[in-house]
């Protein structure tokens, strides 16, 4: 009996020693990104009207004759008393033309429900797929919960793709 008391105690001493150890201070949330074609269309003329091309990671408008295709992007909390520390709005796009493409981040308030534009990004321009970025002000997930609205104009003669949107540090 002594001896299984002893392995018994031996086996538990470090889930003591974890126990006692200090919480962790600080809570570090990585970047976050979402490719477009995991995000939500807005409608019926979203999910009709875009190529969505999900192994290549993006979404295509090419046709002019329609509304912008809308999509939503949940910007997911893993702790809703985080603070991240996120700095920049990223969209990763591509529009030869420019201003075909945009990301819109929304914070809605978590008591009264508004909702407020918070940074929006334009892609100009880009022969390839290219990078634009915005700086964003503090958020906090304790207050108010995130998403990032994508529109894309459509165009017949070279598209525009939206491919992901970002927040890093």
């Amino acid at each position: 009996m002594q001896r299984f008391q002893r392995s018994l105690a031996a086996a538990l001493l470090p889930l003591a020693a974890l126990l006692a150890a200090p919480a962790a201070q600080a809570v570090t949330i990585d970047d976050w990104q979402h490719t477009v074609p995991a995000c939500a269309p807005d409608s019926l003329n979203s999910l009709r009207n875009a190529q969505i091309n999900a192994p290549f990671g993006f979404v295509r408008a090419n046709n002019p004759d329609v509304p912008p295709l809308v999509f939503t992007c949940n910007v997911l909390d893993s702790f809703a008393t985080a603070v991240p520390t996120w700095t920049r709005l990223v969209l990763q796009y591509r529009d030869t033309v420019g201003g075909r493409v945009n990301a819109t981040l929304y914070q809605k308030d978590k008591v009264t429900g508004v909702p407020a534009m918070i940074a929006n990004v334009v892609g100009p321009a880009a022969a390839g797929v290219n990078n634009v970025a915005v700086p964003v002000p503090g958020m906090d997930f304790a207050l108010n919960t995130y998403y990032v609205v994508v529109t894309l104009q459509g165009s017949a003669q070279n598209p525009p793709q939206a491919h992901t949107v970002m927040l890093v540090q």
